[in-house]
């Protein structure tokens, strides 16, 4: 099965049995969540609709009467994403659910330069090298993926990490299966150095290199692996123009299929439903201003952050930002109360704590439609919570909005 947690395979019969640490911190949210929420003002059926309806009639009526509108938050399912590509496009909305640009670092590099992909099961039964580049805090954003691409019918997995792993982290790969080094440099450094051992290997094909770090590796592992699958996590690549990192890394692994099998497997958080979702739909990965229904990509101009930066002051009516989060993350995607106060816009939030429009949280209170992280399986998740859920899914809110 596939754990939403960390988009992961997951050796679980059931969803409700995962014990992870990623797991109960989660589930403790929901629960913290379920305790701020406001219940909603009904005492029957009829009454539950017509309140419904009456904040669905509320939001249209904002949208309506709204010069710029901004679409955001974070998205977690397939249905959500549909419906929010749907929301810009009738009301000519800007569209950007990329939180924090993660996700973009990996696309812009790809739109550049192209980019040899694989999928986790393919990784997993054909690459006998994993070069895994960061630092630990891949293992606090991806908890189980040494456990997910260590294959036990594949002979002499190797890892190799490079970056700034701690011996704990080490010792995780080992302990998943893996003949494991790690090499300490500092990340910037990596695509060159790479470059730089494809120089060397060509010219010396039979000697061991002493590497810049003043460490002996075992690089004659690359130039023996009959599949490397190159991987990393987008959202610990903290560095400015990180997406030029990106592309140096899919220009050495195209390099390297011109003499054997090299591909990428970046990770990236839940905002690569959207991306893929909005691929589909747009052309684009998001970032998107839409006139007339049509979309104009604009990977800096249309980021949420820019958008929210160029509303004028005082004029609340004319700006609109609806703000989604159906995720179970304890951090605010950004301060929409502050936005109020400052009378620079109204928000329609949609998250499981809204008194206005309050949603369930994919995967545990309605089933959501996932890609994993290597944004190539799509996974059916089912809702993991006994207790009925006190909001609508996000998706019903936007759907409702274009009605």
């Amino acid at each position: 099965m596939i754990c939403p947690f960390c988009s992961l395979l997951c050796d679980a019969d059931d969803i409700r049995t995962i014990q992870c640490e990623r797991r109960t911190a989660s589930l403790a949210l929901v629960d913290l969540r379920r305790r701020s929420q406001t219940a909603i003002p009904i005492a029957t059926s009829e009454a539950k609709a017509s309140w419904y309806q009456n904040q669905l009639d509320s939001a249209r009526e904002l949208l309506q009467k709204a010069k710029r509108i901004l679409v955001t938050g974070r998205i977690a399912s397939v249905e959500t994403a549909r419906a929010a590509v749907t929301l810009a496009s009738k009301y000519n909305a800007t569209l950007d659910c990329s939180e924090s640009g993660h996700g973009f670092k990996n696309w812009l590099a790809i739109q550049r330069v192209g980019m040899h992909s694989v999928s986790l099961a393919e990784a997993r039964d054909h690459t006998d090298l994993f070069i895994v580049v960061g630092n630990d805090a891949i293992l606090e954003s991806v908890p189980r993926m040494p456990l997910a691409l260590f294959n036990p019918k594949t002979k002499n997995q190797s890892a190799l990490l490079l970056g700034e792993f701690s011996e704990a982290a080490t010792v995780k790969w080992k302990e998943a299966g893996f003949d494991t080094w790690s090499v300490f440099c500092d990340l910037r450094r990596v695509p060159s150095a790479l470059a730089q051992w494809s120089k060397w290997a060509v010219k010396n094909p039979s000697q061991t290199l002493q590497d810049s770090y003043g460490s002996k590796v075992l690089f004659d592992k690359l130039s023996t692996a009959a599949y490397t699958s190159v991987v990393w996590c987008s959202d610990c690549l903290l560095m400015e123009h990180a997406d030029l990192w990106v592309e140096r890394v899919f220009q050495w692994i195209a390099e390297r299929n011109e003499t054997t099998r090299c591909s990428a497997l970046p990770w990236a958080s839940f905002d690569g439903t959207f991306q893929q979702v909005c691929t589909w739909l747009t052309g684009f990965p998001g970032r998107v201003s839409f006139r007339d229904g049509i979309p104009e990509y604009s990977p800096q101009g249309n980021s949420y952050q820019e958008w929210i930066d160029r509303i004028p002051v005082g004029q609340p009516g004319d700006s609109v930002v609806v703000s989604i989060d159906e995720t179970v993350n304890a951090t605010p995607f950004f301060a929409p109360a502050a936005i109020d106060i400052l009378g620079r816009s109204t928000v329609i939030e949609l998250t499981g704590s809204s008194e206005r429009y309050p949603t369930q949280i994919a995967g545990f209170e309605s089933v959501a439609d996932i890609f994993r992280a290597d944004q190539t399986l799509l996974a059916h998740v089912a809702p993991a919570c006994d207790q009925e859920p006190s909001g609508m899914p996000a998706s019903y809110w936007l759907k409702g909005f274009t009605t």
